[in-house]
C-alpha cells in the first residue's frame, strides 16, 4: 500500500509532464540535491562611456580621443594588461530635436562615442583606478560587475556536494515510509518543467537555514550565490 501511495502521489504532482519526459511505470520518487554558497567576490569589471556631442564633428572626436587615451594610460599604469582592456572603435551617431514650431526634426549636432571596458585583478587597484578618473560631463562609470576567479572549481564541487545531498534526502524520505532505493531512472542539473518548486517539496525535513555569513570587505553591498541542482528519479520498492 505504501508503494502505491508514493506512486499515486507522484502521478498527481507529475501528471502534467508525462508528455515533456518519460517517468518510469514502477513506482519512484524525485528527489532535488542542493548545495550553495556564498563568496566574496576577487573580479571586477568596470565599463566606462566617454561621449561628446557637438556641431563639429572634428570637435567632439578629438574631445573623445584625448580622454579615452587619458583612462587607458591610466588602466596600464594600473597593470592591467592588453588582453584586460577593450575599447570600442570611435562611432558618431546624428542628434535631433523636435521642434513644434516647425513641426520638423532639427540637427543640433554629432553625438562621439568610446566604450571602454576593463577587467581587475582585485580591488584596491580598481578603487585606485577610479579615484584617478578625469573629471568631465564626457565620462560616465556606467557600472562594475564583480564575479569570482574561481568560479569553475565552486561550481565543481558544489556539484559534488548536491549529489551527496540528493542521495542523502531520498534515503531519508524513504526511511519513513519503509521504502527503499533500488534503481535510478534518470539525472539532471534541470528542473522538472512541471510540478516542482524552487525549493524540493522533500525537503520539509531539513532544518532550518543558517543565518547568512556577515558581509567581507567588498567593494558592493552583498556577495556573490553559487549554487548547483541535482534532480534523481530513484526507482523504489519495499525494504
Amino acid at each position: 500500500m505504501k508503494i502505491r501511495w508514493v506512486c499515486m502521489l507522484s502521478a498527481l504532482m507529475f501528471s502534467g509532464l508525462v508528455a515533456a519526459q518519460s517517468l518510469p511505470a514502477s513506482p519512484y520518487v524525485v528527489v532535488r540535491g542542493h548545495a550553495e554558497r556564498s563568496l566574496a567576490p576577487d573580479r571586477f569589471e568596470v565599463g566606462i562611456t566617454v561621449q561628446k556631442s557637438s556641431l563639429s564633428t572634428s570637435e567632439a572626436s578629438a574631445v573623445v580621443e584625448e580622454k579615452t587615451g587619458q583612462i587607458v594610460g591610466n588602466l596600464n599604469a594600473a597593470g592591467l594588461k592588453p588582453a584586460q582592456i577593450t575599447a570600442t572603435n570611435i562611432s558618431i551617431n546624428p542628434e535631433y530635436r523636435y521642434d513644434n514650431t516647425t513641426q520638423r526634426n532639427v540637427f543640433t549636432g554629432n553625438q562621439v562615442t568610446r566604450n571602454i571596458s576593463a577587467k581587475f585583478n582585485d580591488k584596491k587597484s580598481l578603487q585606485k583606478f577610479l579615484a584617478q578618473v578625469p573629471a568631465g560631463e564626457e565620462i560616465r562609470v556606467s557600472g562594475i560587475s564583480p564575479s569570482l576567479s574561481t568560479q569553475k572549481a565552486v561550481e565543481a564541487e558544489l556539484l559534488d556536494a548536491a549529489v551527496v545531498d540528493v542521495k542523502k534526502q531520498a534515503e531519508t524520505l524513504l526511511a519513513k515510509f519503509g521504502l527503499k532505493i533500488i534503481g535510478i531512472h534518470s539525472i539532471s542539473q534541470d528542473a522538472p518543467s512541471v510540478g516542482f518548486e524552487a525549493k524540493a517539496m522533500y525537503r520539509s525535513m531539513d532544518a532550518a537555514a543558517a543565518p547568512p555569513p556577515p558581509l567581507g570587505d567588498t567593494l558592493e553591498e552583498g556577495q556573490i550565490m553559487v549554487s548547483k541542482d541535482v534532480y534523481v528519479v530513484y526507482l523504489i520498492s519495499s525494504k
